[in-house]
């Protein structure tokens, strides 16, 4: 079971890695992998509310494959900056804290 600080750590460093720029990215690189994968033509499915269907269906699975990434990711991350040495992971959130009140 994680302690406060560490959750809290946990924390910090999934609002620095999981942002909304990130999950498009993700999003985008996880739907190409689906296009490539369903590759339908126009032969395939002919009907335009077939392919729509298609779609529409794919939405739920890769919201749910992106946040998944993306805390897994977070967490790999997360265990990574742990073991840095010279209190790297400390002077990380000390910089990031800084910013967060504007001051540089």
């Amino acid at each position: 079971m994680m302690g406060a600080s560490e959750q809290a750590r946990c924390r910090f460093i999934a609002r620095q890695v999981v942002t909304e720029y990130a999950r498009d990215k993700v999003a985008k690189a996880l739907y190409e992998a689906i296009l490539e994968g369903l590759e339908f033509g126009p032969r395939d499915l002919p009907l335009a509310e077939d392919r729509e269907w298609i779609r529409r269906a794919i939405g739920v699975p890769l919201q749910e494959a992106t946040d998944a990434a993306l805390e897994v990711l977070s967490q790999s991350v997360g265990r990574t900056l742990e073991r840095a040495p010279n209190g790297l992971l400390e002077r990380f959130a000390r910089s990031h804290q800084l910013e967060a009140l504007a001051f540089d």
